[in-house]
């Protein structure tokens, strides 16, 4: 059976590991002695970064709870035995493997369980950056994994990645001031390795039966784009996990599934429109938009004109004007 702690039970003895007020603090400590061997390394760099470390081994199956009391954006990596997360308050879980990153956000209230098997080794290291630095960054047009626990990217570390976590992990010569100054070059190098990778987005290798199944997804959607499924639907009718439809739809056709959607939808109303004689409000109907209002704005965003004014010219060219009948 599984020994359930909260994360507060150990993490309150030791608040100035974690104190957010303090401009520069670092700290090193080891947790959990009846249970394994465990220890937890922390460092704020007082510039909107703040690193942790939890690292060790646990001798019977457990699970830490934790609430977070405010929103924190985040890079978390992983160098030892895969990590599974589950969110109490929506019943989400997340698998995570060796060697891999995730990019997100906690959002506050989150209550959360992570689940540590016997026996495994396991090196999770985390850094929360100021968001106003993470947005400044990169930004996201869809989220892996919505809700309090939201995923913004998910994928294997790369080689630069790996090498400067091992270099902090494994710093044990510098003491005080010095290993401060190590420490912090290495975090922020760490950052700009991540953000730095054009390719953070591509990261699912697609084979055969995973391209024919998005197809299957993308033929799905042009059937309905007045009713499309939702996305779990949709991952469900191509026998596809939620992380491959997402990643791999990216990937296979240059745009997300609600991007796609979008983009047939207006197509779609175009055509009905220059080739048709159906009013504005018929043609966003038709296609599944419910008010005009954010149609006409969508589609002169794409088009550059509005709906209204395409079908004005329509029949400036289908109706000629007299003078042209006679030929002058």
């Amino acid at each position: 059976m599984a020994i359930t702690l909260s994360c507060d039970d150990f993490f309150e003895a030791m608040p100035e590991l974690f104190s957010m007020k303090s401009p520069r603090a670092y700290g090193k400590t080891s947790l959990l002695h009846n249970y394994g061997t465990v220890s937890l390394t922390h460092f704020n760099t007082g510039n909107g970064i703040a690193y942790g470390a939890f690292e060790g081994v646990f001798h019977e199956e457990m699970h830490l709870q934790s609430k977070e009391m405010k929103e924190q954006s985040f890079l978390y990596f992983n160098l030892g035995d895969d990590l599974c997360f589950q969110s109490i308050n929506d019943k989400k879980t997340f698998s995570m493997r060796n060697s891999s990153m995730i990019q997100g956000t906690i959002h506050e209230g989150l209550h959360s369980l992570g689940i540590y098997e016997k026996e495994r080794r396991y090196s999770c290291h985390t850094l929360i950056v100021d968001k106003a630095l993470l947005d400044s960054l990169h930004a996201y047009e869809i989220s892996l994994l919505q809700g309090y626990f939201q995923i913004d990217a998910y994928r294997d570390m790369e080689h630069p990645q790996r090498s400067l976590l091992e270099h902090i992990r494994h710093q044990k010569v510098l003491q005080g001031p010095l290993q401060e100054l190590y420490l912090e070059s290495k975090l922020l190098e760490l950052v700009y390795q991540t953000f730095h990778n054009p390719t953070l987005h591509v990261c699912t290798k697609l084979c055969e039966d995973d391209c024919k199944a998005l197809n299957k997804a993308k033929q799905i959607l042009l059937n309905d784009l007045a009713n499309p499924p939702s996305l779990k639907i949709l991952a469900r009718q191509c026998a596809l996990n939620d992380f491959k439809l997402k990643q791999g739809f990216k990937k296979l056709f240059g745009t997300t599934v609600y991007g796609f959607v979008h983009a047939k939808r207006l197509e779609k109303a175009k055509e009905l429109l220059e080739k048709q004689e159906i009013s504005v409000q018929e043609a966003a109907l038709h296609v599944g938009y419910q008010s005009l209002s954010h149609f006409s704005k969508a589609f002169k965003e794409r088009y550059g004109k509005f709906p209204l004014e395409l079908k004005k010219e329509r029949k400036y060219y289908l109706f000629p004007s007299p003078c042209m009948d006679r030929g002058e």
